[in-house]
């Protein structure tokens, strides 16, 4: 198997797993709505342009998906008092119920993926895995 093949296969794997476990949480959410939620209880005073650049989407894209996770009761938008021009996204305790939620599916998933795995085969892949992210920045 091919390196594009093996890891392709693999995102879409993982993918694919996450996705359908999201649908179970709620029908109504997205893997890119769950991954913007985590992203933006990550960011420190996080606005619609920084989560459009971490994310590598445009910023009308990002901003539709702001206005469906506020009227989800997900999110919240307060006014950025460094700059007039911009909003601090934070999440509402539903949208921080959610994450919790999601981050146990992302666990169960990737203890499902590493089973019967040794520890040592685990820290090479994350080795090669910042390896390969650094080689293409």
């Amino acid at each position: 198997m091919e390196l594009s093949e093996a890891l392709f296969s693999l995102f879409h794997a993982v993918r694919n797993n996450i996705s359908q476990q999201v649908k179970l949480l709620d029908p109504d959410l997205s893997l890119m709505h769950m991954k913007s939620l985590k992203m933006i209880s990550s960011i420190e005073d996080c606005t619609g342009q920084k989560l459009a650049d971490f994310m590598g989407r445009d910023k009308a894209q990002i901003n539709r998906l702001i206005k469906q996770l506020v009227n989800q009761d997900l999110l919240i938008k307060t006014d950025n008092k460094n700059d007039g021009r911009s909003q601090i996204l934070s999440l509402t305790q539903r949208g921080k119920d959610f994450i919790t939620k999601f981050n146990r599916v992302e666990k169960q998933v990737f203890n499902k993926m590493t089973d019967g795995l040794p520890q040592a085969q685990l820290d090479n892949f994350i080795q090669l895995a910042q390896t390969f992210r650094n080689n293409l920045k």
